[in-house]
């Protein structure tokens, strides 16, 4: 079971199993007796995996808040939620050293320690997914060896080489200029018949000439 499929419903105490919908909101089962139950469309019911504690950084996811608490108890029940304030209070601070007093009430440690002794006493030893805890690991940085080409030098060569491409092209519009002379030769050879074909004429037109003379 995951943390993304159980839930906490605002007002009921303990933790809660998605079983399915209903015409009125969903149905649940309770994770501490099994019993099921309607909770009406417009309660306030949030997944284990969407809470987070302040601190005095950044919000920490309750995945994580219950990590720590596993491994400062090794694995057993940590403080009763039912101890006093005072005991609460430096259970809470032994587990999150960084939680944030002001914002963080005795109430909200109480459902904190409640429901990590409920996950525990179900068999529940991991809270972190695999998947998360790969997300969060931190990116290795790999020293590039010596005369290895970077992604950026691969780059810079592809924009140079498409440069080249640009330069080329040009060269494309001179071979182009070679046909020139044939358009020329074949606007030549029309005026050439044109001459054939006068020279042809003219002597016709003298022999009838002639013959009128006659």
């Amino acid at each position: 079971m995951k943390l993304t499929e159980i839930l906490a419903i605002s007002g009921q105490p303990g933790l809660f199993k998605f079983v399915a919908q209903s015409r009125g909101g969903i149905i649940v089962e309770a994770l501490s007796d099994s019993k099921r139950s309607v909770v009406a469309g417009n309660a306030k019911v949030s997944a284990l995996n969407d809470i987070a504690i302040f601190t005095m950084g950044e919000d920490m996811p309750l995945a994580n808040v219950f990590e720590l608490i596993y491994s400062k108890t090794g694995g057993k029940p940590c403080c009763n939620h039912k101890a006093s304030n005072d005991e609460l209070k430096a259970a809470m601070k032994s587990y999150v050293p960084d939680y944030d007093e002001e914002r963080v009430r005795v109430s909200d440690m109480k459902k904190l320690f409640a429901w990590f002794n409920l996950l525990l006493g179900i068999g529940m030893t991991e809270f972190v997914e695999k998947e998360e805890t790969a997300q969060e690991a931190p990116t290795k940085v790999v020293t590039p060896k010596k005369n290895a080409k970077s992604q950026v030098t691969v780059q810079e060569s592809a924009m140079v080489f498409e440069d080249a491409v640009e330069i080329i092209e040009p060269a494309k519009t001179t071979k182009s200029k070679k046909a020139e002379p044939k358009e020329k030769a074949s606007e030549d050879k029309p005026a050439k018949k044109t001459t054939k074909a006068a020279t042809k004429k003219a002597p016709a037109k003298t022999t009838k000439t002639a013959k009128k003379e006659a």
